[in-house]
């Protein structure tokens, strides 16, 4: 038994040493919508906080909020134990988009002390749709069945949008402010990798990672021509 431990050991261990990373930027060029006021005066307690719209949130040419994965290529994971939490704070959606897995749990929490109706998709179908009352109404507790961008809305409240990129292989990250991702733990090997921006859409690449250095992707949209 010990010397199939070992055995096993050995086999493992250097292909979890030969793992690497995707890493690169989303940037974007022609004329940036400006993000404006958006009008949540019907409700009083989402009136008391002042929102621009965060549909497309960009400095210095750099795009947020873009969904970047393998989407072929790589063997499907085993679902992490951890939750995918989308909280409904100040009558938005937060966070504006994260990821998860096939298999994973994700939890819905209404942090305001106002009804919100959470109504979910995978594109026209619906995946549930629930009224929460208030700040103290239950989390609604769904687990990905299929990947694809599950959209969030409140049919209360036209202006929340929130959205979670479910995958089978758990390789993916969002851009944050720098417009910048890393994904970690991919193996070597050639994979199509892909990115989507709820405003610009999708683009792909083809990439190669090779072991000892990490694999560098650049994705450029045009503000003027890409549409989702």
């Amino acid at each position: 038994m010990s010397r199939l431990l070992a055995i096993a050991a050995a086999l493992i261990i250097p292909a979890a040493a030969m793992a690497e990373t995707i890493e690169g930027a989303v940037e974007v060029t022609g004329k940036i919508p400006v993000a404006g006021k958006l009008h949540r005066e019907a409700d009083p307690f989402c009136a008391k906080t002042p929102m621009t719209d965060p549909t497309v949130l960009a400095k210095g040419g750099k795009l947020e909020n873009v969904w970047v994965h393998v989407s072929k290529g790589a063997p499907p994971a085993t679902p992490p134990s951890t939750v995918v939490s989308m909280d409904q704070k100040n009558c938005m959606y937060v966070p504006r988009m994260t990821t998860a897995v096939v298999g994973q749990k994700i939890e819905a929490k209404n942090g305001d002390p106002v009804l919100h109706n959470v109504h979910t998709y995978l594109g026209a179908a619906t995946l549930f749709n629930k009224g929460m009352p208030n700040d103290k109404a239950a989390p609604i507790e769904y687990v990905a069945k299929e990947e694809g961008v599950m959209k969030w809305k409140c049919d209360v409240h036209p202006w929340m949008r929130g959205y979670v990129g479910v995958s089978k292989n758990a390789l993916g990250a969002v851009t944050g402010e720098s417009g910048s991702f890393k994904i970690d733990n991919v193996p070597p090997g050639k994979y199509t990798v892909e990115s989507w921006h709820e405003k610009f859409g999708t683009k792909t690449q083809e990439v190669t990672v090779e072991a000892g250095k990490p694999a560098k992707v650049t994705f450029k949209y045009d503000a003027d021509k890409d549409k989702a």
